[in-house]
This record gives C-alpha cells, sequence and structure tokens, in this order.
C-alpha cells in the first residue's frame, strides 16, 4: 500500500512539475511503480490459493514436463525445485517436489519413487479458456504434439471452438474458446 500511496503522491508533484523533463520522468515511475503493484496483487493470489493441481510422474520426467507447462502457458514460472538425492528412494536429480505457475495458477509435481499401476486419465483434466482462436490453436498445437488428439479443435455445440487433447506426458487438457 505503501508504493500506492507513492504513486498518488508522484501524480500531485506531476501536476505541479514546470520542466517536461521532471514530468515524463514522474510518469515513468508512476508507470513501474502499477506495474510492481500489479505483480504483489498477483503474487498474493497465488499464495491465497488453497487447491493446486499436484502431477504424479512415474516415468522420471516431471522437470521435463513442468519446463514444458511453463514455456508453453505465459505468466508462468518455477516457483521451488527439490530433487532427490544420491541413497534416497528415487533416482538421483530426479524431482521429489517442485511447485510451479502456469498463467498465475498453482501447480505441483514430483517424480514418483515407486511405480503405481495408475496414471493420469482424461477423466480429470486441465480446462483452458482461451482469449481467441490463435491462442487456442498455438496451444492445441503444442499440447497435442507427440500427444493424443481425443478431441480435435472444432464447434461442438457448446462451444465455437473447443478441443482435448492428451499430451505427451500424458496429463489431458481441454481448450475452449471463450
Amino acid at each position: 500500500m505503501n508504493k500506492l500511496f507513492f504513486c498518488l503522491v508522484l501524480g500531485l508533484f506531476i501536476s505541479s512539475c514546470d520542466n517536461a523533463e521532471q514530468v515524463q520522468e514522474a510518469n515513468a515511475q508512476i508507470e513501474t511503480l502499477k506495474a510492481e503493484i500489479d505483480s504483489l496483487r498477483a503474487s498474493s493470489l497465488k499464495s491465497d490459493q488453497s487447491i493446486a493441481t499436484f502431477f504424479t510422474f512415474q516415468k522420471g520426467n516431471a522437470e521435463e514436463a513442468m519446463n514444458f507447462y511453463v514455456e508453453t502457458f505465459p505468466n508462468s514460472e518455477v516457483l521451488d525445485l527439490q530433487k532427490w538425492g544420491k541413497d534416497m528412494p528415487s533416482p538421483e536429480g530426479t524431482v521429489m517436489h517442485a511447485t510451479f505457475t502456469l498463467d498465475g495458477n498453482l501447480f505441483m509435481c514430483s517424480d514418483s519413487p515407486p511405480v503405481h499401476e495408475w496414471g493420469f486419465t482424461p477423466a480429470v483434466s486441465n480446462f483452458v479458456e482461451c482469449t481467441s482462436e490463435e491462442q487456442l490453436k498455438h496451444y492445441y498445437d503444442r499440447l497435442s504434439d507427440g500427444g493424443t488428439v481425443m478431441m480435435p479443435i472444432d464447434n461442438y455445440g457448446f462451444s465455437q471452438q473447443f478441443a482435448f487433447v492428451e499430451d505427451q506426458f500424458g496429463v489431458s487438457w481441454q481448450l475452449n474458446l471463450k
């Protein structure tokens, strides 16, 4: 909140400036502070999220999948990455636990030490609201590459443009044009 107050003070300062260079510098500072405030608001939303999707990978590819998703979606980043060490229950260097965001939403993943009989299922999928056909096509191309197309991009009556894909890691994605 101190930054918001500072923005207001800068605004008052600008109105009293008679030098165009001072006004331009003050405006630049206000824009920087606004961006910082937006970033703080976004990060506070992340920390308030009480439910997160957790991917349990069984082929030692959790880090590869996480990095693929972070590269695919905007406003995404790896927040924390802890790896298994030597003489631990899982191969050294595989993911013990990782936390990351995809377009500002919290996700977690790990490489499971035991291999389970179950895996990912399309019955539970990630639903992505796309704001443009170009965005939907980008996600479709990226996520279906090496994966399986369960429903190609089309108008299925409930949406102008919709697709359902399983990516190369076995995770399912429903892509919908808003």
